[in-house]
């Protein structure tokens, strides 16, 4: 059978129990989900999509019968090519997030798919935590954090600190470590593997010399080829195969769940930069504290070309712009239970290197908001320093480590060794304190020569790392594709043949991931290398590390920030009919589907906003259209009056019709014009109730002398938009805030010629950007004259068109959104009687992005008793009008709402777009936090005289 046919009936076959729309075959797809963060490309033949253990057991079973190689495949955050594969790629849907806590935190079991970051917020209530530390923890899921033993800035790692977990093997079998019935059964089933781990366990042992060199070797971290050490250090072979599992690299078989033993989080901390005046004396310093116990709990290395590429990132200490050329920092953090031990313990640290010379004044910080961003910029690094490079090259990034007593030296060597081969901008870091150390440089592959000279580099470096120090070539990123062709070099002969034999007893036909690992090609890693095309200004320092993906709305539907790169990467080198039609698919995977909320922008290291790009493909592709957008904002209030009559004309058909037959007539529309008219849903909301100016219109001049005045801008969809027909509060947002702020004691002053105006947000959303930054313009303007030039505070009614206009605003107008102004200036005019019922809370990405969240949530708690905030929903995905015309991405960016907030009386935000889709994919009422403030608050009595 002919390779491609196999294939054929490998999906043919899968389909019988997997869904299609999760078999991936088309180009766009199994380009953008088939890549990881490494520098390496393979385009995997067919991706499955797979929900449960037991479709991955079939599927396992499926590919071994037919010989097929498999890869897994998680967040994809991988830096060493360990998640790609020009085969089938077996890749978790987001159902794999079950997780329960044991013992009070002090063990947590999870599901392969649990975000690391997301572990740690479960954990946080019991001052627990998870022990490795990654520094993509945030997007990284646990499985995947286990697979390559990843553990960060401590020594701590998944085989040191696990449990129990649950795997599963390429003949189907399920081990589960915990279970003593799973453990029994096992040892009947496979009796001969277990005999032939007991053997290879045996063979180690009496060879004394390999066994000290075995052991002595992991002293140093290490996560080149598999665990030998698993062999040694465990007496039950049962454990023995579940630790080999633990940093395999999915060459072995498959973890499907993790129990993990849990550190302490400690409620003390202080933090500071150490400022040396080159890496040698930074390294002194780190030996230091690692050979004399000294009471750091972590120290990283941030060599001058580091410090440089992170000092525009918030929280950089301004000192850190000024450093000499060559300067090092060490990052540390002590820890404690009390504040004498810390400062006892800060006290110590400094002892340890007083005869050392500093570059800056030695400082610690125990500010939680401080010491956070110190870490936060440690952990974009990478992202950060990958930002730098020239357009058109590879931020590539190897991880190496080095006995600690040879730390300095080897530092040095190494810095020599980058110079030597032309990295002047190379860069170190890292988790110095347990000698394991990443360095990154700029690397093109455009012609033989850029390849022959980082051939020519790696090899140096496995020479200096394994001959002369006698080092790790991976610590911790796990061997990947660009170290398996050394892993022999650095184990020796004999090591390397029990590993063979590993892989053998496990994958007898080789079929796991293969060449991760194991290979026998040489030349592996300068094989498949990935191009990275300049494409655009906005995204061209990405370095495909993922860190946004949990952010993006359409991630589940479509594709994520960084596949959005991909692909507009992938369309700059196609050319003729492969082009067009990859252009055609990538129009509604990456440009309609996109929320533009710019969610990824927050936790990117480097701040990409692939909103940005795509508002501007949009306004490439809607150029023609630039007469009509003009038209519209000429004439704002005709379209808005325009808009509120078809609410009402919809409201009306809606109490004719009935919900149920009002909603298959407009499917229907719908479908047979090809997905052209609007989307409806029982939640849409009525017309508002018209704004009678007359009697609103107060200017600032016509009001009184009262001290508490405010501009009230109501914005357009608050104007043109009610309530739902069956919502249970049926007053318009403008009449409740009114009611509210004058609660308060506020006199409310409208904006002269408000029907006109707008934030610009519509515009630009769809890349008319003349036109949104006219609109923005002028109601700015407008706000300067009915605030007194900036006098008077102004309130907005929604948290996006707020956020909008801050981009514009004259710096003299103080503009607040609701949440922003309730905490602001009401919290100490109102008196607070907080309901006692369950209510939900939705984050607006705009408040997110403003960062308003821990407002938003105080206000809320100051309003209920019981706030439920959904796990894992970021932006709705409604995006201002994309509810109604691609309502497929707001249902799948709240496709786990429902359940989140069962139990919930009603749910609350700060936009009324988002309400709409919020409310129809919860089955619960959600309006503006408005409508609950005034809710639970009355007027603060005043003092009697």
């Amino acid at each position: 059978m002919q390779e491609q046919d196999k294939y054929q009936e490998f999906i043919g076959r899968a389909a019988e129990f997997i869904p299609h729309k999760r078999i991936i075959t088309d180009y766009l797809r199994t380009l953008a989900y088939g890549t990881d963060a490494s520098f390496y490309r393979l385009l995997p033949k067919v991706i499955v999509q797979v929900a449960n253990e037991a479709e991955m057991i079939r599927l396992m079973g499926l590919a071994s019968e037919m010989t097929l190689p498999i890869t897994f495949r998680a967040s994809g955050t991988s830096l060493s090519g360990q998640s790609i594969t020009d085969s089938i790629l077996l890749s978790l849907t987001p159902d794999w997030k079950d997780y329960e806590i044991l013992e009070d935190g002090k063990k947590i079991r999870m599901q392969s798919g649990v975000l690391g970051g997301d572990a740690n917020r479960y954990l946080e209530p019991m001052q627990r935590q998870l022990a490795p530390m990654p520094a993509s923890i945030d997007a990284a899921t646990v499985g995947g954090i286990a697979i390559n033993n990843a553990a960060g800035m401590n020594s701590m790692d998944t085989y040191g600190v696990m449990d129990s977990a649950r795997f599963v093997f390429l003949d189907g079998t399920v081990l589960d470590t915990g279970s003593e019935e799973s453990r029994s059964a096992f040892r009947r089933s496979h009796a001969t593997m277990i005999s032939e781990i007991e053997s290879l366990s045996q063979l180690l042992r009496s060879n004394v010399e390999l066994s000290k060199r075995i052991l002595r070797k992991y002293e140093v971290k290490n996560t080149t080829g598999y665990g030998l050490r698993s062999l040694l250090e465990w007496d039950d072979p049962i454990d023995m195969i579940a630790r080999l599992m633990i940093g395999s690299e999915g060459t072995l078989g498959f973890i499907s769940e993790i129990t993990h033993n849990t550190i302490r989080k400690y409620p003390l901390k202080a933090s500071a930069f150490l400022v040396f005046p080159d890496i040698r004396t930074a390294s002194i310093a780190v030996t230091r504290f690692k050979l004399n116990k000294t009471p750091v709990s972590a120290a990283e290395m941030i060599d001058y070309f580091a410090l440089k590429a992170v000092q525009h990132m918030d929280g950089v200490p301004s000192y850190i712009a000024g450093v000499p050329e060559g300067a090092t920092a060490i990052l540390v953090q002590a820890e404690a239970d009390e504040q004498s031990v810390l400062e006892s313990n800060i006290a110590t640290i400094l002892t340890e290197i007083e005869d050392l010379e500093l570059v800056v004044a030695a400082s610690f910080t125990d500010k939680p908001e401080e010491y956070q961003a110190y870490w936060n910029i440690r952990k974009g690094i990478f992202p950060a320093v990958g930002a730098t490079r020239p357009k058109g090259t590879t931020a590539l990034i190897e991880d190496v480590a080095f006995p600690i007593e040879t730390l300095a030296d080897a530092l040095v060597d190494l810095q020599q060794l980058m110079q030597k081969h032309g990295y002047d901008d190379g860069v170190i870091y890292g988790h110095a304190l347990d000698g394991n150390l990443h360095f990154i440089f700029s690397q093109g592959f455009g012609s033989p020569e850029e390849v022959d000279r980082y051939e020519r580099f790696i090899d140096e470096v496995c020479d200096v790392v394994v001959d002369k120090y006698d080092g790790s070539l991976k610590a911790e990123h796990g061997t990947g594709r660009n170290m398996a062709p050394f892993v022999r070099k650095e184990w020796g002969e004999e090591a390397y043949a029990v590993m063979l034999e590993i892989k053998r007893i496990f994958d007898p036909h080789g079929i796991l991931n293969p060449d991760v690992m194991i290979t026998r090609d040489p030349k592996l890693h300068i094989s498949n290398l990935k191009p990275m095309a300049a494409v655009s200004d906005i995204v061209d320092q990405c370095i495909e590390c993922g860190f946004c993906e949990r952010m993006c709305p359409s991630r589940n539907l479509t594709l994520s920030p960084r596949q959005r790169i991909i692909g507009k990467r992938e369309l700059a080198l196609l050319d003729g009919e492969n082009q067009q039609t990859f252009a055609d698919e990538y129009d509604y995977m990456a440009i309609d589907t996109c929320a533009g909320c710019g969610l990824c922008s927050t936790v990117c290291p480097v701040g990409i906003n692939t909103g940005d790009l795509v508002r501007q493909l949009r306004h490439d592709r809607h150029a023609s259209r630039e007469g009509m957008s003009e038209w519209i904002a000429n004439h704002f209030g005709t379209v808005t009056t325009a808009a509120k009559a078809a609410f009402g004309m919809a409201d009306i058909s809606h109490g004719i019709l009935g919900s149920k037959a009002m909603g298959a007539v407009t499917r229907t529309a719908r479908k047979l014009s090809g997905k052209k008219i609007g989307y409806w849903s029982p939640e849409m909301p009525t017309a508002a109730p018209k704004l009678i100016t007359t009697d609103r219109n107060v200017t600032a001049q016509d009001s009184s002398d009262n001290k508490l005045k405010v501009v009230y801008l109501p914005s357009c969809a608050s104007r043109t938009m009610g309530p739902a027909r069956g919502a249970d509060e049926q007053t318009s947002l403008v009449d409740k805030t009114e009611a509210l702020l004058k609660k308060a004691g506020f006199e409310i002053i409208y904006p002269a010629g408000l029907k006109e105006q707008c934030c610009g947000m519509p515009f630009k959303s769809k890349g008319m950007f003349n036109q949104a930054d006219a609109k923005a313009a002028e109601t700015v303007q407008m706000l300067l004259e009915a605030s007194n030039n900036g006098e008077i505070p102004v309130y907005c009614d929604t948290s996006p068109c707020t956020m909008q206009l801050k981009d514009h605003l004259d710096p003299r107008i103080k503009l607040f959104e609701p949440v922003d102004f309730i905490h602001t200036y009401m919290m100490d005019k109102l008196e607070f009687t907080p309901v006692d019922e369950k209510v939900a809370l939705h984050i607006t990405c705009s408040a997110r992005k403003m960062g308003l969240d821990k407002k938003v949530v105080e206000v809320m708690r100051a309003c209920s008793t019981d706030v439920v905030i959904p796990d894992q929903i970021t932006c709705c995905g409604f995006a201002g009008d994309k509810g109604f015309t691609t309502p497929e991405l707001n249902e799948s960016a709240l496709s786990s709402l429902a359940y989140q907030v069962e139990g919930c009386n009603s749910g609350y935000s700060t936009s009324r777009t988002c309400e709409i889709g919020l409310s129809h994919h919860s089955g619960i009422d959600y309006q503006s936090i408005v409508y609950l403030v005034d809710q639970c608050t009355r007027q603060k009595a005043k003092p009697s005289a």
